[in-house]
């Protein structure tokens, strides 16, 4: 018997195997992007729990909270800073910290950065500075956390699909989350402090130059109570739901900001008021 004829591959074939290489090859990169994404977010997230192991080891009853740490001054003197006790060794190992903010029943549980040198310093860099996607959070350099506390304390953190960071901030939309998470605690290196929230609503960063909208990224300070009660009432106006808590004029705020997909350039806003 003669030997069977091979059919010769047309163009249409040679086509489609290159097609299939081609899904074969993305569908490769596609997984091995998911598992970097993944175990770069577990291994950031074990990072924070670290930390946060760090700062229950320097905690103490009593009312015995505060510290003394003596720190170069950058020449020969020496300056000293008193901090609560919680915080002594996080400080020690990095002294950009300026507090810890928690939402119970939540991933939120992290150290917040301020450097009002380099605004988005730890946009990508973990609380070692070393790079890591889903950075650490930070207070806007605009604002003053400490002494001559401006009336708004603005916190940036990445909305990361596996979950943590700022992600579950998104929740707020839901008005039986928020009757859940009524509270957060953002205690700074001097002392504790619960909120309550009063907003949480969806937002955009706009164009510079753009005059036609309120831009809440840009309220830090209030000079006077009309400028505080517009930063209220466009925070409020915007909540999809309704919340009796409001706030006045006088009283500390936080704002917590992250990244939303419902329009290009969103974000998704939580706003307290300090009661305690």
């Amino acid at each position: 018997m003669g030997k069977k004829n091979k059919r010769k591959k047309t163009v249409k074939d040679i086509i489609l195997d290159i097609c299939l290489v081609v899904l074969l090859l993305v569908a490769a990169g596609s997984g091995a992007y998911i598992v970097r994404y993944y175990y770069v977010a577990r291994t950031a997230q074990n990072n924070f729990d670290n930390l946060k192991d760090l700062m229950d080891d320097g905690q103490v009853s009593d009312g015995e909270n505060d510290v003394k740490i003596t720190l170069p001054s950058g020449n020969d003197d020496k300056s000293s800073v008193t901090i609560l006790k919680r915080f002594e060794k996080l400080y020690e190992k990095n002294s950009d910290l300026a507090g810890w903010l928690t939402i119970d029943g939540t991933t939120i549980d992290y150290p917040v950065m301020y450097t009002p040198e380099d605004n988005e310093y730890y946009l990508h860099l973990d609380f070692d500075k070393n790079w890591s996607d889903p950075g650490t959070p930070f207070i806007d350099s605009h604002c003053r956390p400490f002494a001559d506390r401006t009336s708004n304390v603005l916190i940036y953190g990445h909305n990361m699909k596996s979950g943590i960071m700022f992600r579950e901030l998104l929740q707020y939309q839901n008005e039986d989350f928020y009757k859940e998470h009524t509270t957060i605690e953002f205690d700074t290196l001097y002392e504790l402090g619960t909120y309550e929230v009063i907003a949480a609503f969806k937002a955009q960063i706009y164009a510079d130059g753009d005059v036609d909208h309120y831009h809440y990224y840009e309220f830090f300070n209030a000079d006077n109570k009309e400028e505080f009660d517009e930063y209220v009432n466009f925070a409020k106006s915007n909540t999809a739901y309704t919340i009796e808590e409001s706030a006045q004029y006088g009283d500390e705020l936080i704002t917590l900001s992250t990244c939303s997909s419902h329009t290009d350039e969103g974000r998704f806003v939580v706003v307290a008021k300090k009661v305690k």
